[in-house]
């Protein structure tokens, strides 16, 4: 099972790998700030169609795959994430570039597209899964946290991003069956809000 293959759904919400299609949608949300406090810098310019073809590009050569949220809806572009860095041999990944639209952000969507992107690492036989999140998101790793991943420990000063700053990365994880586990409480947690 390849991490951007077709099939990812729940009745919420669809990821797909991210596409040309997606870049008008894109450009013209709010992911446009969230880049410049959330994104590493990269070599080729802070802009968003900058940061959309080096998206593209990393699924082309195999060191990530972004996945577009697409609402069931409406079909409406309402977040993104990606699997980084693969590595089929020690069975890892890690998951990042996470933009959820500002009004959705706390809510369902977010265990929706946590659940699917477990899911696919699940799917993929990942023995383990990680996310590297400045530490001035505490919002975003207690989220983490939340689904059970365990804190590691601190990079520090380890990446620059598009404003400039430099980000002290706060490193989480899941591994073994935790995986499994912690996919398992997220399609609980939807199927349960879907029967009331």
């Amino acid at each position: 099972m390849e991490l951007g293959a077709p099939g990812l759904h729940t009745e919420m919400l669809r990821l797909e790998p991210l596409n040309e299609s997606h870049r008008a949608a894109l450009t013209s949300s709010n992911a446009v700030e969230h880049m410049w406090s959330s994104m590493p810098v990269i070599a080729t310019g802070t802009n968003i169609d900058a940061y959309f073809d080096h998206s593209l590009k990393m699924a082309k050569l195999g060191t990530g795959q972004v996945m577009a949220a697409m609402r069931e809806a409406d079909e409406r572009l309402v977040g993104l994430s990606a699997f980084l860095n693969p590595n089929r041999m020690n069975r890892r990944t890690r998951i990042g570039y996470n933009w959820i639209e500002p009004e959705l952000r706390g809510g369902e969507v977010v265990d929706h597209i946590q659940y699917l992107m477990l899911k696919r690492a699940y799917q993929w036989r990942a023995r383990r899964v990680a996310w590297w999140l400045s530490q001035k998101n505490e919002r975003a790793i207690a989220a983490v946290e939340k689904i059970g991943a365990q804190r590691e420990g601190v990079l520090r000063q380890h990446t620059r991003f598009a404003d400039g700053s430099w980000a002290d990365l706060v490193v989480l994880s899941l591994v073994g069956d935790e995986i499994r586990d912690s996919m398992a409480m997220l399609g609980e947690l939807i199927e349960q809000r879907q029967q009331s």
